[in-house]
């Protein structure tokens, strides 16, 4: 048997291959707060918590303007950047709804409490804090039993706002989803889906009338994937499939992220007769169909029933 690891070895940095330095630096230091040590131009740069050399490296030396690896392929899952206490990660949420990037996870282990998320180049984060060891949870022969538990965020929040010594609720924006909100997003999603219908209908009818007609519903559903005349619909269906993700019971959605999709699908359905893609397409499709204004209307109204419960 080898010889065990000196116990006092530590992972000192990570590496990241990025797309584009400003957009990561934007991210990693404007929101996280990360201090540039050292830039290269537009290759590369270093940053740091405290007076560190560095640790994160960024550079766009094999990857400028590239894209993330697709799924299914090896390589980072993702890394870990651990905060000093509860206060210091509730103050990292706050940065992250402030810049209105959303979670893909947040999870209590039992030995700490962690926040998931992407960078702008798709890299998975961590962000954590560990809870002092006499608290992590242990079997009777001392192992350890790290679970995975819905986190509070409320919790977290609160703890940022003690610290810096706000009243509480100041940011009670930022807290989970109630179930109000969680009822009107379905209820934006139904909308969303009779207008996609009528779109789709309209799209058919003018896709048949100049390509001939479409067999069955397996061949339009085809058509819909993977037909350029049917790609200015994906928008849509993205939304619906992000507030599919919300309405989850066990989703980390807050206020903010509901209150960030009104104002994506409010941005998304403002047709315009001078526009390009979807603004100019639908401006078409509420010119030539009364059904897509009916649809439209019903949409309106959830969304400004929607600000007023979230504001």
């Amino acid at each position: 048997m080898s010889k065990r690891i000196d116990p006092r070895t530590e992972i000192g940095h990570v590496h990241l291959k990025v797309a584009d330095l400003d957009r990561a630096l934007a991210f990693y230091h404007g929101v996280l707060g990360f201090e540039i040590t050292q830039r290269m131009g537009d290759s590369a740069a270093f940053l740091s918590a405290g007076d560190y050399h560095h640790h994160i490296g960024l550079n766009t030396w094999e990857s400028q303007g590239g894209s993330p690896p697709p799924p299914g392929t090896t390589g980072l899952y993702h890394f870990a950047i651990r905060y000093p206490d509860r206060a210091a990660l509730g103050d990292a949420l706050r940065r992250l709804r402030a810049a209105r990037v959303a979670l893909d996870g947040a999870s209590d282990h039992g030995v700490s409490e962690a926040l998931y998320l992407r960078d702008p180049d798709g890299n998975g984060l961590e962000l954590y804090w560990d809870r002092p060891r006499a608290e992590w949870p242990r079997a009777a022969d001392g192992s350890l039993l790290m679970g995975t538990e819905r986190l509070d965020l409320q919790a977290v929040l609160t703890a940022a706002e003690a610290a810096a010594g706000e009243p509480p609720g100041a940011h009670s924006a930022y807290a989970l989803m109630d179930e109000d909100v969680r009822r009107r997003l379905k209820e934006l999603r139904l909308t969303l889906l009779q207008l996609h219908k009528v779109l789709l209908d309209d799209t058919r009818r003018a896709y048949e009338m100049d390509r001939g007609r479409v067999g069955n519903n397996a061949a339009l559903l085809q058509l819909v994937i993977s037909d350029p005349w049917f790609a200015w619909l994906h928008s849509i269906s993205e939304v619906i499939v992000r507030i599919d993700e919300m309405v989850q019971p066990d989703s980390p959605a807050t206020r903010a992220d509901a209150t960030t999709l009104i104002d994506q699908v409010d941005r998304l359905l403002t047709a315009s007769e001078d526009g390009e893609g979807f603004q100019r397409r639908y401006f078409d499709a509420l010119q030539r169909q009364p059904a897509v204004v009916m649809a439209h209307a019903d949409v309106r109204r959830v969304l400004k029933d929607m600000r007023s419960a979230t504001a």
